[in-house]
């Protein structure tokens, strides 16, 4: 066999390969009659991030004593600031009474909000509201509910108080594309195609019209069902598994006709 024969027959494989990926078309004979395949290359997306953060940070912590009644009044306020509030989900309070005589309830309000009113027993108690409440600068006051009749002496608490926000923050991309009914006919293959880098455990999911699709790692070279693509407007979907951040480069979905 010459020599080029090796080198010429691995060019024509190299470029199929490389006209299938990036959705060009190609033609050969075979018995005297044209075979064709034809594709078309939908970007999803180029050079974006998407990533899912969850966790918890503290944000204040306080305490001391609180008193009502007809000739004493104390309280106690503390304040605070959240960065990127609107991640915030939920807020927790885990309260430590340390003494009280019970002539009232403790009340704890969050930006004049009530989150509790309660006799709380000696001991800890978690108290949890929220995150909605919540804004970039925020007040906690606690105060003790008036002894009443009982003119000797006011309510008292000795407290400590430990404040926390829960969060969330996802980055998703959501991608449309539409497809004609002969388009739909005529599919014969179709594949995702996504190159990127992770930072993080997390997995790379990809749904498409609601279905998913693919669950794993960068980078992607899949085909899936045909029957997840409809006539009309079709979703794609990308977002991350918790903790995780993927920076990427490229995303399509290639469509093969023939």
């Amino acid at each position: 066999m010459p020599d080029f024969i090796p080198v010429l027959i691995a060019a024509i494989l190299g470029l199929i390969v490389v006209m299938l990926v990036f959705g060009g078309g190609f033609g050969f004979f075979a018995g005297g009659g044209e075979v064709s395949e034809s594709s078309r290359t939908i970007t999803l997306g180029e050079d974006f991030t998407i990533s899912y953060t969850v966790g918890e940070e503290a944000v204040s912590s306080f305490g001391g004593e609180v008193s009502n009644g007809l000739f004493s009044y104390s309280e106690q306020r503390s304040e605070f600031d959240i960065d990127n509030v609107g991640d915030v989900t939920e807020g927790t309070i885990e309260l430590k009474t340390w003494n009280s005589n019970y002539y009232g309830n403790l009340m704890i309000y969050i930006n004049d909000k009530e989150v509790f009113r309660g006799a709380p027993v000696i001991g800890d108690k978690t108290i949890s509201f929220d995150g909605g409440i919540l804004d970039t600068t925020n007040t906690i006051k606690v105060i003790a509910e008036t002894s009443g009749w009982k003119l000797w002496a006011p309510t008292i608490y000795i407290f400590d108080a430990d404040v926390s926000v829960s969060y969330e923050s996802r980055k998703s991309l959501t991608s449309e594309f539409e497809l004609a009914r002969s388009e739909v006919n005529s599919i014969n293959r179709a594949r995702l195609l996504i190159f990127g880098t992770r930072k993080g455990d997390g997995d790379l999911e990809a749904r498409i019209n609601g279905v998913e699709i693919y669950s794993g790692r960068t980078p992607i070279y899949i085909d899936f069902a045909i029957d997840r693509v409809q006539e009309g407007i079709n979703t794609v979907d990308l977002s991350a598994g918790p903790n995780t951040d993927y920076n990427i480069s490229s995303a399509q979905i290639v469509l093969f006709y023939g």
